[in-house]
């Protein structure tokens, strides 16, 4: 009003105004009055809930033009509006019947009431709205054709949808296709009016594409006239109780067809289910077995068992394939696996136990066949290896006398080898050595005598002193190479000494040679032995090994004497040296070295490391002859 008061009439803007004629501070009539004095050009039009002659009259009089019952808003107010703008009054009364003036009613009274009872209703419908919307389960107005108009948040969370989504729907375009011809069978009845609310159980399609399963409860709202205003929808989510359901309904299923006797029983041992695999095994069907004792399947005596189980089922405890035996109705003993588990009521006590019996007699069967037969078989089996065994034992014995053979065959070479440079040696000193010494004494004679021959002739004769001298030389080294005197006369020490300056001179490797002091003399296998592998070492070092340098290493412990020659040329390729250490080498000198030191109980190894190659020989002082 203090607005409408700080306006001039023609700068207000204003034509027309619609107000209620119930308001919280001021109500319609007064507010009407107010208007009119500030703004008397102002065409007021008043909507009532009051279906009332005395009202229209108390609105003529404080300068409203019109007057709309609100029930009648849809027909009238259209009307009146456009009769107020042309300053025409819209009343549905002649404003000067005589019988209106006469009328009792306090009109003041009447607006008091009205306004007590627009706060009923805004109460009330406050009330509707937050019981609406916080409800626990799913509240929707729907339309005599189906649509949904209202929708509580429940009612979204159940079918998937928003709000907004929903009343843009039909029922029928969420509900699932096998529901839908019956739901619009039971709707259309309700909208005819053949009966008033129907419930039942129904899938609806959520906006995901899953099933929600509802009970739905469906009821109509009419008009005094019976007129269909809208339909009251309530749906409860039974989603978890269906799944509940179809896990029992599997799980009886699962039980039913199992192939295992499944059996409960209370805590006295009373049988209270029995499903078709235990009637297959022990013979009863479920009409003879429940409610008996669980004892009619146990053997006298095995009593007691079933009174441990039953006190670790009291006590909450599994118990898992425990094996035993029961009896069928025809008095058969089984062999059973039993797998016993406490059953619980909803506070958690035991209340029972669930047993699951599976016939194992045909697998003691079989484990007692297989039993048998690898005993059998085991002594087959044993019978076998040690035949077998004494086989291979006699041809062992026989290839290890024949290996003996071929090893002793191999000393006997050797030392025939020995033996025979040791004669070929002393053959050459002694008659060829002598001849060729015969031979240039009798030319120093000649040469005495030389003046008597020629010149030519006396020349030759010098010649032939010479080359006697040489050939002379060179039998003696050979003779020694064969087999050196000093070896046998002195020790191994002189003839290593004398055989290694001579190599030194012959090949120009420089080789150092290290003798223990305390060596002294060995046997004569050992001595001619170590010399041996020695003289091969060093034609192999002078051969193939392309070094400038090697060493030769001899010396004694209490109990053994070692020998070690190493050079640093090229070495020996890892193929080769496992050829060599595997024994597979095709070279005689190897071979030859390995024989000697076996015949004399030694060791005897190779190492290559690609910078040179090393030789160890180790042989017992004490020697006892392979």
């Amino acid at each position: 009003m203090a607005w409408m008061q700080s306006k001039k009439p023609r700068d207000s803007g204003l034509g027309l105004i619609v107000m209620d004629i119930s308001m919280p501070r001021l109500n319609g009539l007064e507010a009407t009055r107010e208007i009119r004095n500030i703004l008397p050009q102002i065409a007021v039009v008043i909507l009532s809930q009051h279906d009332s002659d005395e009202m229209m009259r108390q609105a003529v009089k404080a300068g409203a033009l019109g007057y709309v019952v609100k029930s009648s808003i849809a027909t009238d107010l259209l009307s009146a509006l456009e009769r107020a703008s042309r300053q025409e009054s819209f009343f549905q009364f002649e404003p000067g019947t005589s019988g209106i003036a006469d009328a009792n009613i306090d009109a003041q009274e009447i607006l008091q009431r009205s306004a007590a009872l627009e706060r009923a209703l805004r109460e009330s419908e406050e009330l509707y709205r937050s019981t609406f919307e916080r409800a626990a389960l799913g509240v929707a107005q729907l339309s005599p054709d189906g649509r949904w108009l209202q929708v509580n948040q429940k009612c979204c969370d159940i079918l998937g949808y928003t709000k907004e989504e929903l009343v843009r729907l039909k029922v029928r375009d969420i509900t699932h296709p096998d529901d839908r011809d019956d739901d619009a069978s039971q709707f259309e009845k309700i909208v005819a009016g053949h009966t008033e609310q129907y419930s039942r159980e129904n899938r609806f399609i959520r906006k995901d594409g899953s099933l929600a399963w509802v009970n739905l409860s469906l009821s109509c709202v009419r008009d005094s006239q019976r007129r269909v205003k809208h339909l009251i929808s309530v749906i409860e989510d039974i989603n978890e109780c269906k799944q509940a359901e179809q896990a029992r309904f599997l799980l009886a299923s699962i039980v039913e067809s199992s192939e295992d006797a499944i059996i409960s029983k209370d805590l006295t041992g009373i049988i209270t289910s029995w499903n078709a695999g235990a009637q297959r095994i022990f013979g009863y069907s479920a009409k003879e077995a429940v409610g008996q004792p669980v004892t009619m399947i146990i053997p006298e005596d095995l009593y007691q068992e079933e009174v441990q189980i039953l006190k670790r089922l009291k006590s909450g405890k599994r118990i898992e394939h425990h094996e035993t035996v029961r009896v069928t109705k025809e008095g058969k003993r089984l062999d059973v696996s039993l797998t016993i588990s406490p059953v619980r009521d909803s506070e958690g006590m035991v209340v029972g136990g669930s047993k699951i019996a599976r016939d194992i007699s045909e697998q003691k069967r079989l484990e007692e066949a297989v039993r048998r037969n690898e005993k059998e078989l085991r002594k087959q089996l044993e019978l076998e290896i040690r035949e077998r065994t004494e086989e291979l034992e006699q041809k062992n014995t026989k290839l290890e006398q024949q290996t003996q053979l071929v090893r002793d065959l191999s000393g006997h070479l050797l030392k025939g080898q020995d033996d025979e440079r040791r004669r070929i040696a002393r053959e050459l000193h002694d008659s060829v050595g002598q001849l060729l010494a015969a031979m240039s004494m009798n030319s120093s004679t000649v040469v005495r005598e030389k003046d008597k021959l020629t010149l030519k002739a006396g020349k030759c004769v010098e010649e032939n002193i010479t080359l006697a001298a040489q050939v002379l030389s060179e039998i003696r080294t050979i003779s020694h190479l064969l087999h050196p005197p000093l070896l046998d006369e002195i020790g191994l020490n002189s003839a290593l000494k004398w055989y290694v300056e001579g190599f030194v001179e012959r090949s120009k490797i420089d080789v150092r040679l290290e003798i223990s002091p305390d060596l002294g003399r060995l046997a004569p296998d050992v001595e001619i032995s170590l010399f041996r592998i020695v003289q091969e070492c060093l034609i192999n070092v002078h051969r193939h090994s392309e070094s400038a340098s090697a060493s030769v290493r001899v010396s004694r412990s209490p109990r053994e004497v070692t020998l070690e020659v190493k050079d640093h040329g090229k070495g020996i390729t890892p193929e080769a040296l496992a050829r060599i250490t595997q024994n597979r080498s095709s070279g005689v000198g190897l071979r030859g070295m390995r024989e000697r030191i076996r015949q004399l109980a030694g060791r005897f190894d190779i190492e290559s490391n690609g910078a040179g190659v090393s030789v160890t020989a180790v042989l017992p002082l004490e020697i006892k002859v392979s």
